[in-house]
């Protein structure tokens, strides 16, 4: 596993942050209407969860707790799947944007599975961070 010195320093926290960026970005370009506000509000929130799992589980310190924040941050990306599935169907974003979210999130989920292999081949009694 890779020594680090801060949740920040982790490729996958930082391909969720690139994520989150892209997604807040589109979002504030949304029309204000009453629909849209609550899909803004649950997309933002899932995919924020993303990134905050994955500092979360870090921040906890030992192998066993991290991964299940990894998993958890599986869990809101695919609830952030949904919601922008939601978004093509409304028109908000285009099936092409989609795509690029799409990409993003199994590169996620790949990047998530390989930490979680890693982190299994850690002493479980040990700190993840050094």
């Amino acid at each position: 596993m890779e020594t680090v010195k801060s949740f920040k320093d982790l490729k996958i926290w930082q391909r969720a942050r690139t994520v989150f960026t892209m997604v807040y970005a589109d979002v504030r370009a949304w029309p204000r209407e009453r629909g849209p506000q609550v899909l803004s509000y649950q997309l933002l929130r899932s995919v924020g969860s993303i990134g905050a799992n994955i500092a979360e589980g870090y921040g906890r310190g030992l192998p066993g707790e991290f991964e299940q924040f990894l998993r958890y941050a599986r869990g809101s990306a695919a609830e952030t799947d949904n919601w922008l599935c939601f978004a093509v169907e409304t028109g908000l974003i285009s099936e092409k944007r989609y795509e690029e979210y799409a990409a993003l999130i199994l590169e996620l989920n790949k990047m998530t599975g390989a930490f979680i292999g890693k982190i299994r081949l850690q002493d479980r009694r040990k700190p993840v961070h050094h």
